[in-house]
């Protein structure tokens, strides 16, 4: 286990030393006439206020995500290898739509930054079509070739553990359609440095899987726990779009598909 550990800590390690020597590369070639500071207290606070809450969203969502495996535990081993499988695959495809909502934050900022502000609904739309498209081939593989997906991880003898594996990507798999809206508003508001409606949009989430999954085992035993992902992204994907529409972009009709 402690080589696993290492070879993660250095793969990262250089990673990030590589990404921090391309981007010294690249803002030479953007140097004006004169020599910009190191440190700038204006920029750095700019940062802040988008990153901080970004930080603290992540560590709630991890926090939470240990209340749900510590509920998983407590149906037995075979649950708890089913659900581990299932969770990679989840997080493969959720990952996918993250990165996609995050090109629409890129997307926003450089609109905003440019004031046209009014082309912020037709990229909002876009990415939700494009994203729907995405969803659709892992709704199809997770939801009829579930049992073919769980046997990436577990062999044919841990009947149990499939099953329960199946049960999770057949349940949340089909509202991947829903949850890809959630993230592609959350691109906007974050592109739009609205972080308190981010972080308010995204924690409700947890909360509301964990008491969901608690209220639900009592009488459908571990795919309650499933059953409870739908609940949180309903009401997450809810408020975002409120807070989505509380922004006040104006459609630009003249831009249309």
């Amino acid at each position: 286990m402690s080589g696993v550990a290492w070879a993660t800590f250095i793969a990262q390690g250089v990673s990030a030393v590589l990404a921090l020597v391309t981007l010294l590369g690249r803002l030479q070639k953007f140097a004006g006439k004169e020599k910009q500071p190191w440190f700038d207290k204006k920029l750095f606070a700019q940062i802040m206020a988008i990153a901080i809450p970004s930080i603290l969203q992540q560590s709630v969502l991890s926090v939470g995500n240990l209340f749900v495996q510590g509920i998983v535990n407590q149906f037995g081993s075979a649950v708890v290898a089913g659900y581990s499988g299932a969770i990679k695959l989840n997080t493969f495809a959720i990952n996918i739509f993250m990165t996609l909502g995050s090109c629409l934050s890129s997307y926003t900022a450089q609109n905003i930054g440019a004031g046209k502000k009014e082309r912020i609904p037709l990229g909002f739309r876009t990415g939700v079509k494009l994203s729907e498209l995405t969803a659709l081939p892992f709704v199809i593989l997770y939801f009829i070739f579930s049992r073919q997906m769980m046997g990436l991880f577990l062999g044919a003898e841990s009947v149990e553990a499939i099953s329960a594996g199946m049960a999770f990507l057949k349940i949340v798999s089909p509202w991947y359609f829903m949850i890809v809206i959630k993230l592609m508003t959350d691109g906007i508001i974050r592109g739009s440095g609205a972080m308190v409606y981010f972080v308010v949009a995204t924690v409700p989430d947890l909360i509301l899987r964990i008491g969901f999954a608690l209220i639900l085992t009592k009488s459908f035993g571990s795919t309650g726990i499933w059953m409870a992902w739908p609940f949180g992204w309903i009401v997450a994907t809810t408020l975002t779009l409120i807070f989505y529409r509380k922004l006040g972009y104006k459609n630009d009709k003249s831009s249309d598909f």
